[in-house]
């Protein structure tokens, strides 16, 4: 399985990036579609299959056009078209839909942004994508309160039989 490739010839130039860099290892859709690879790019003996469990449709995370984007990261998660795979290399299956427009780089990270560039057939793409870890927004707070473990509401029910 290739991990990406650009072709300048024709008359749109198309870029398909099909890999994705996480903490010095290059993870890679294995031939089969049945799981990924994880390469240590400091050791090219460190080569680790993560199996996926299923069979992947392995589509882009965009609409189809001259520009193809299969594998995003977004903080530690590693996003693909079906499938998503955790800090520590668990795999999450997903239903697997068109999720960005026409991207042609990874998202990049801004604060609670995230930024993309892509194009097809001529098109030209600057996306903006709001990550929303919000929890609420109080009336009278200056800003929300953003979600994190400490402030996640636990309810404990307690069931009991007349």
């Amino acid at each position: 399985m290739d991990v990406g490739n650009r072709d300048a010839n024709g008359s749109f130039p198309e870029r398909v990036l099909k890999c994705c860099m996480r903490n010095g290892y290059l993870y890679v859709m294995a031939n089969n579609k049945k799981g990924i690879y994880k390469i240590n790019t400091a050791n090219s003996s460190d080569v680790t299959l993560i199996p996926l469990g299923f069979t992947s449709k392995w589509k882009p995370l965009c609409e189809t056009g001259t520009c193809e984007v299969y594998m995003t990261l977004i903080g530690d998660l590693i996003v693909g078209g079906d499938f998503q795979v955790t800090a520590n290399d668990a795999i999450i299956r997903a239903q697997g839909s068109s999720q960005l427009n026409d991207a042609a780089t990874p998202l990049f990270q801004y604060k609670n942004f995230l930024l993309g560039w892509g194009g097809s057939y001529g098109t030209e793409y600057r996306t903006m994508y709001l990550l929303t870890p919000y929890l609420a927004t109080i009336n009278n707070l200056s800003s929300a309160v953003v979600k994190t473990v400490d402030k996640t509401m636990k309810i404990t029910y307690t069931l009991t039989q007349e």
